[in-house]
């Protein structure tokens, strides 16, 4: 893995070279923004994407996810992590499912921000949409819905639907009522964010169970996941719920 390295070194320094000049404020008030304790260069998503076209040489290697997963692992740099993503997107369809579902799981071990995370579900969600991987990975899903790291938390909610409007196959409405339900009282504000991006995109797909959940548990759902789970819904179905939280305070 050792010459795997000088992929990371490449990235970064590529990075740097497009990096504006004395942004290390912005730069600051972006890591505090995604909450990650990596260090952030402070380069824009435009400038990452089109940087990352050339795909940093990694394509040329025959393994070449094995290095995009080394420099996700191993990279202390926001950025530098989010070109390994970038290139993965980009080529998700040329790869095997049965090997997304070997090494993607695994890139959840080494994140510590919600950005990072929200992308990791975009690829997670295709894999779930897998004919032949897609069961097995709901499975992990299921296991890391009482996980004690709370991006697998977060991840058995929010990859469930990703946006439901890059959906081909879409998951039984029990299946996102029971691990929803499960981590309804969960204490990280990150996993309650996640809880109502999950409901919100539920609703959007199966609007009516989803709305029934949400007035018989809308004393439980946290002011956070509240917010975000009613978005998609009309005003008369707010005003309901609003309503019915009210009269429980």
């Amino acid at each position: 893995m050792n010459d795997y390295n000088k992929y990371i070194k490449h990235i970064e320094e590529s990075l740097i070279n497009v990096t504006p000049k004395g942004n290390e404020r912005e730069a600051n008030k972006l890591a505090g923004y995604i909450g990650t304790k990596l260090h952030v260069l402070g380069v824009n998503s435009p400038l990452q994407r089109s940087s990352a076209k050339n795909n940093y040489g990694i394509l040329e290697h025959k393994n070449w996810l094995s290095v995009a997963q080394h420099v996700y692992k191993e990279s202390n740099v926001f950025e530098v992590k989010n070109a390994a993503l970038i290139i993965t997107d980009a080529n998700n369809k040329s790869i095997d499912d049965s090997l997304k579902l070997e090494v993607l799981p695994d890139w959840i071990n080494y994140t510590d921000n919600w950005a990072h995370s929200d992308y990791l579900s975009k690829l997670y969600t295709k894999l779930l949409e897998s004919e032949k991987q897609g069961k097995l990975f709901l499975k992990i899903l299921l296991k890391w819905n009482s996980d004690s790291n709370l991006w697998k938390r977060r991840q058995s909610l929010v990859s469930l639907y990703y946006y439901a409007r890059s959906k081909t196959v879409l998951l039984p409405y029990t299946v996102t009522e029971k691990l929803i339900g499960n981590l309804l009282s969960d204490k990280e504000y990150f996993v309650q964010k996640g809880l109502g991006w999950a409901l919100r995109e539920s609703f959007n797909v199966y609007p009516e169970d989803t709305f029934k959940f949400i007035n018989n548990n809308v004393t439980q759902i946290s002011p956070v996941a509240f917010t975000t789970a009613i978005e998609k819904m009309s005003i008369k179905q707010k005003e309901i719920l609003k309503t019915k939280r009210k009269k429980s305070k």
